[in-house]
């Protein structure tokens, strides 16, 4: 049986230049003189995809997972290197492109049917179930150009999963849209999967990789880092995660500081450092009465290496360094959980775990570790942490900063489902009513 995608020794190179002024030189200089550098955002790609697979393709931003999906489409054309595609192919990106904005709903619907090589009764014919899908209610009949994002990235999708295809890509199909559009559409692509098309996925979403793909590729500046069961790949883009943004976070060592004010935390060492990049995000959502500043806030895996996502069960550990502007007599930290619907899940306060700090002098610094196990449903939360004090009959904020940081939490397959948002410790016992034998009689 052939392949349903095969792609051998594919590159993209680009020239770039860092401003149009040296584009334009080189362009009159015919190639003479040269501005620019090249900027290869493939290297030597090769994989190969059975038929009824679903692949999951994971990388960090710009490690050439888009550039690799608009290859295979035929959007693009790499500088070297084949492709080989069996079968009707539908390509489909978050902003669902390949509409032409002039055309209204309907009729892109119709055209893209028509491209594809379906007859025009077929199309009228799954119509009704594409608009249902799409649910844009009277957008169908205005331009393209009317509507919002998520309203063309539903109308793409809807026009994708029910033309059939053999292969299907996508591209952060699921990045916009509401919690009932996700819902749907995920349905929609199980359905897909089920009936044996192949699926090309790629999403920052460790929990939809880990749950609906069956295979899956790590990519890295380009290359192709590793391929297998998503479990093995997900750990490895989670190592790498990490590695890189150790490399970033790294500090000289002259700059290092042990605290000597830490609470519940049992590492040695300590580094008190300014996270630029957390500050520069950060720099509007502060709120209080700025007599303190949260400088950094991390998320750490059990070995209390940084990470972004974590499977669920596992330990966790929250750590908060902030700095006291000003001299105060008692203070608390607390942080806060709070999953996509905004849902307040967990919460920990220093003043109510009995471990205050008390009597900070101005320009002291402290780091505080929050660790907790973790048994949530899968899905992205928020984590917003705060330094209050009690004056008089109401808590004061010395500083609050809202999503300060995100974690992902996912199931692994081997992992079993439940409902809710939080796995509760339960038994479960099974008693005959008193008097009666279980069972059938002899």
């Amino acid at each position: 049986m052939s392949v349903a995608v095969s792609v051998k020794g594919v590159s993209k190179k680009y020239r770039i230049f860092r401003n149009g002024r040296e584009r334009l030189k080189e362009v009159l200089s015919f190639g003479r003189r040269k501005y620019g550098r090249d900027f290869w955002a493939l290297k030597d790609v090769n994989l190969e995809v059975q038929p009824g697979t679903t692949l999951g393709i994971l990388g960090r931003n710009g490690a050439g997972k888009s550039t690799l999906l608009s290859i295979i489409a035929g959007i693009r054309q790499p500088t070297s290197g084949t492709v080989e595609v069996n079968g009707r192919l539908v390509a489909l990106s978050a902003m669902g492109t390949g509409f032409d904005p002039e055309f209204t709903g309907r009729e892109n619907v119709m055209l893209n049917g028509l491209i594809l090589g379906m007859k025009y009764q077929e199309i009228l014919e799954r119509f009704d179930d594409i608009a249902a899908l799409a649910d844009i209610g009277d957008f169908m009949d205005q331009p393209l150009k009317t509507y919002s994002s998520g309203m063309r990235s539903r109308l793409g999708f809807a026009v994708a999963v029910n033309l059939e295809p053999d292969v299907l890509i996508l591209d952060e199909t699921l990045a916009v849209g509401d919690a009932v559009y996700k819902e749907t559409a995920l349905q929609k692509m199980y359905e897909l999967r089920d009936s044996g098309t192949t699926i090309l996925f790629v999403s920052h979403s460790m929990s939809q990789i880990e749950n609906f793909c069956t295979e899956a590729m790590l990519l890295h500046e380009g290359r192709v880092l590793a391929t297998g069961g998503t479990t093995e790949i997900i750990d490895r883009y989670q190592a790498l995660v990490s590695n890189v943004r150790m490399s970033k976070n790294r500090r000289p060592k002259g700059r290092k500081r042990r605290s000597d004010r830490v609470v519940a935390s049992e590492v040695e060492d300590l580094a008190f450092g300014r996270d630029s990049d957390f500050e520069g995000r950060m720099r509007r959502l502060h709120d209080g009465t700025g007599e303190a500043r949260i400088r950094s806030i991390k998320v750490l895996d059990e070995h209390l290496r940084p990470v972004e996502m974590v499977v669920s069960d596992s330990t966790v550990t929250v750590r908060v360094e902030l700095e006291y502007l000003e001299a105060v007599k008692e203070s608390g930290i607390v942080i806060t959980l709070r999953n996509g619907v905004g849902l307040e899940v967990f919460s920990a306060d220093t003043a109510l775990e009995e471990v205050p700090l008390k009597e900070m002098e101005k320009g002291e610094r402290v780091i505080v570790d929050f660790t907790f196990k973790v048994p949530l449903q899968h899905g992205l939360y928020n984590i917003t942490a705060a330094v209050r004090t009690g004056r008089g009959r109401k808590d004061l904020y010395l500083d609050m900063v809202d999503g300060a940081a995100a974690l992902e939490i996912f199931h692994p397959r081997d992992q079993s489902p439940f409902r809710g948002v939080v796995r509760l410790p339960t038994e479960i016992k099974v008693h005959a009513p008193e008097g009666e034998r279980q069972g059938r009689p002899a």
